[in-house]
């Protein structure tokens, strides 16, 4: 009965990415048609500030959903002791009474990736402020308060590529600043190489999952309190 009710609690938390799932699933035709038409004209979309093309915007719905689809997944096996986490990656989680009203820092070499989650705290009138180096990032931090730093791991910077930048933001942020919320955003590869090295450096958490970063983020908390 316990973990018919723990089920149940999980579905119940995750009722409405279904739903927005099936909707997805019932008119995929018609949108795909609506993308067809849209890409041979070349449109774009301006999401979080970034300019999207039409294959850029609909790649990284594909993504957002197969991700959230294997989160369900997961969280019915834990639920039913078949299965445990594929990545340790939170150490403790915050829970913040408010917006991030200080702003976030958001350091990536590609912020195109980041352009939905960028977007929903914009609608929540929440600032962020993005690099696309790590000496841009600790530059910008040094100059104000952020309430949450977000981070990739690899980067091409400095002409080169440093698969370690977002351990060098960690540690340089951890020298101004040992409480600040810092979250790695990631591959799977970058958790399994780096994973272990960032908790000892003293990082929030490590994930390569968007429906997970949206949880550590306490986006769902966050837009009741909006």
């Amino acid at each position: 009965m316990d973990t018919f009710i723990k089920l149940l609690e999980v579905i119940a938390k995750l009722a409405w990415p279904g739903i927005v799932i099936g909707i997805v699933v019932i008119f995929r035709p018609a949108v795909a048609s609506i993308i067809e038409s849209a890409r041979s004209r070349k449109f774009t979309l301006k999401v979080g500030g970034q300019e999207l093309t039409m294959d850029e915007a609909s790649e990284q719905q594909r993504g957002l959903i197969a991700d959230l689809q294997a989160q369900v997944v997961e969280l019915g096996k834990r639920v039913e002791g078949s299965a445990t986490p594929s990545e340790p990656a939170l150490i403790a989680r915050p829970e913040p009474t408010a917006l991030p009203t200080n702003g976030i820092l958001w350091v990536d070499d590609y912020p195109k990736n980041n352009s939905y989650f960028v977007e929903q705290f914009n609608d929540l009138g929440v600032k962020v402020d993005l690099a696309l180096t790590t000496t841009e990032g600790i530059a910008k931090f040094s100059r104000r308060k952020y309430s949450v730093v977000i981070s990739d791991m690899g980067r091409h910077e400095d002409g080169v590529e440093n698969p370690d930048a977002g351990i060098d933001l960690l540690k340089a942020i951890r020298a101004k600043d040992a409480k600040v919320p810092f979250f790695i955003f990631c591959s799977t590869r970058g958790v399994r190489q780096h994973g272990d090295e960032a908790r000892r450096l003293g990082v929030t958490a490590i994930t390569s999952s968007p429906t997970e970063l949206s949880g550590l983020l306490n986006l769902d908390e966050l837009k009741a309190k909006a």
